[in-house]
């Protein structure tokens, strides 16, 4: 009898994190979850309704030596690791001048360097078994920069660069790397980010229209499975994927015509 894959999930307890949990263990993955809270972990894996197929491990991404530590764990208690998604990440909007430099670190931490604490160990054990998957979750606000992400927009740039940078060095060792590019999600989080998203910022990404969390998990998981590097759910990202370098200069105008507008109601308001 074949041993069934092996699934880790940073972010697994909420969100694109859950439903790409759920549609894995359908297709037969035995998973570990792995995200901050452990009663929120808990409930995640009763959702899933397959306990016997779901491991879960109470973990701060931004901890090098604690990712390490999961991902010798799942190796160790499941025997392989087929798959590592990255999709644990926080955004917290807000005017730049506004944002302290903790916002910043703490975005830059988890959202960038707690999807590299994961990837250099799984990497490594993928490369000494001959191959594997990686998709890192990146966002839409890694094509172009957006007024009122000043702090969560350069940890998924990076996120990007990252995946770039590996899709090429790791393909040699049979791991297929892909980036995942999801817009606004109806999630946990993104509602979260309403309460100090800036005017501004909703006036920008209004229009572009909120998925759900099945249509983009859907997405990500059969565009990796068909190789593909650059995941973009839905045609708008799809559109923005292929064309965000010429579309960029536009874009940022409009912002700026935006955020004027903005600054001087404000400052009528207040006179």
């Amino acid at each position: 009898m074949q041993e069934k894959p092996v699934a880790v999930i940073s972010g697994g307890s909420s969100g694109i994190g859950l439903e790409i949990a759920r549609q894995l263990a359908a297709r037969g993955y035995r998973l570990l979850l792995v995200a901050r809270d452990e009663s929120r972990l808990a409930a995640a894996a009763t959702s899933i309704g397959a306990p016997s197929c779901v491991m879960t491990c109470a973990l701060d991404v931004a901890d090098e030596a604690a990712c390490a530590q999961v991902i010798a764990r799942a190796v160790r208690e499941l025997g392989r690791l087929d798959w590592l998604i990255t999709s644990a990440g926080i955004a917290e909007p807000g005017a730049f001048t506004e944002l302290d430099s903790a916002a910043h670190r703490r975005q830059m931490e988890i959202n960038y360097f707690g999807s590299l604490n994961l990837v250099r160990p799984a990497a490594a054990f993928m490369a000494d078994r001959g191959g594997g998957r990686i998709t890192l979750v990146s966002s839409a606000a890694a094509f172009v920069g957006i007024a009122g992400y000043s702090a969560y927009a350069p940890g998924k740039f990076a996120v990007r660069g990252l995946g770039e940078a590996l899709r090429a060095e790791l393909l040699g060792a049979g791991i297929t790397v892909s980036v995942a590019f999801p817009p606004d999600t109806n999630t946990p989080q993104y509602a979260q980010e309403q309460a100090t998203k800036p005017d501004f910022t909703k006036r920008i990404t209004a229009g572009g229209g909120v998925l759900n969390a099945q249509t983009v998990a859907r997405s990500i998981i059969a565009g990796a499975e068909a190789g593909r590097f650059m995941l973009t759910p839905g045609w708008l990202m799809s559109l923005y994927g292929w064309a965000h370098s010429l579309y960029a200069p536009f874009f940022l105008r409009k912002q700026s015509r935006i955020v004027v507008q903005c600054m001087r109601e404000k400052k009528t308001a207040e006179q």
